[in-house]
């Protein structure tokens, strides 16, 4: 009887991930970002993908930079949506202790 070989495994699936850089206490979107999210919202609509994490840093302990977080995040999101993405979007929204002014977008394999 023979033996039979052992089937390789499929692919890991790594999720997408991509981070925009934002001017200091601005939450407008660049053409250099909107380039960028367009690139995510095609592989979004090619893969089918269902959720969509927007994780938005602003500020270093300045007053305002949950506000000017909370309106990058909302920004990306209004963005994504108006192109058409139908996932479901989350938002967190936090002070950076790293002064990176960004928005990180997570697109887990769902």
């Amino acid at each position: 009887m023979a033996a039979l070989a052992p089937q390789p495994s499929p692919p890991a699936r790594v999720p997408l991930t991509v981070s925009l850089v934002f001017t200091p206490r601005s939450a407008e979107l660049s053409d250099a970002t909107r380039v960028e999210l367009d690139r995510l919202i095609k592989n979004i609509s090619e893969r089918g993908l269902r959720q969509v994490e927007l994780k938005s840093f602003a500020g270093n302990g300045e007053p305002d930079s949950r506000k000017v977080s909370l309106a990058r995040a909302l920004n990306v999101r209004t963005y994504l949506i108006d192109k058409g993405v139908k996932s479901k979007i989350e938002i967190g929204t936090f002070s950076s202790s790293d002064g990176n002014e960004r928005v990180e977008i997570v697109v887990p394999n769902t």
